[in-house]
């Protein structure tokens, strides 16, 4: 009986705290990210060469152009299975590989698509602007603003929305790929799920 109630006591120590572990996660897609610190080297206060910084800048642009960009067509496969994993695969090359699993997982790819279909527009970023907030050997973080413009099918604007946020670029495999991009999402998601009455 002893052995019993110590076998029952371990399987419900572990389950709770398996189930602690699993139900920490938060519920708002969007975190306030600090510079990475790499805890296996000594920190170093080195900056990231020009060429690094160029080829962050140069990122941050393909990326916001690549990720907000929805033409007439994808328009038609907007929200499929194919196209939303479709729409994935375009993002994975700028991403880390942690960063490309938590982007699929939190539907991040399917934003743009949802506000395209709900708003009944094509999407485009415009007067995007980057630059160097900070930069260290290891990490760079790059500061970025735009407009996200609405049109319809013949390309007449209908409406625009300002965005603006921070990129966090880190090393990934010798290659410089973004760990993070935080920015007023908040905008784009009151209109991708907004309930009409």
């Amino acid at each position: 009986m002893r052995k019993l109630v110590s076998v029952m006591s371990t399987v419900l120590l572990s389950s709770a705290m398996i189930m602690g572990c699993t139900e920490s996660k938060t519920t708002d897609p969007v975190q306030e990210t600090t510079p990475p610190t790499n805890q296996q080297n000594i920190p170093t206060s080195e900056k990231a060469t020009a060429q690094d910084e160029q080829k962050a800048l140069d990122m941050s642009l393909e990326y916001k152009k690549t990720e907000l960009t929805v033409d007439y067509a994808d328009y038609e496969d907007t929200l499929t299975v194919e196209g939303l994993l479709a729409k994935g695969e375009t993002m994975k090359p700028f991403l880390t590989e942690k960063n490309y699993e938590s982007y699929m997982a939190n539907r991040y790819a399917t934003l743009p698509l949802m506000v395209a279909d709900k708003e009944k527009a094509l999407l485009h970023p415009e007067n995007i602007l980057v630059e160097i907030k900070e930069s260290k050997n290891d990490w760079i973080l790059v500061e970025y603003r735009l407009n996200l413009a609405f049109a319809d099918r013949e390309g007449q604007q209908l409406k625009n929305i300002p965005l603006s946020g921070d990129i966090t670029f880190l090393q990934d495999q010798g290659e410089w790929r973004i760990q993070d991009d935080t920015y007023n999402i908040k905008e784009l998601q009151d209109i991708a799920y907004e309930v009409k009455e």
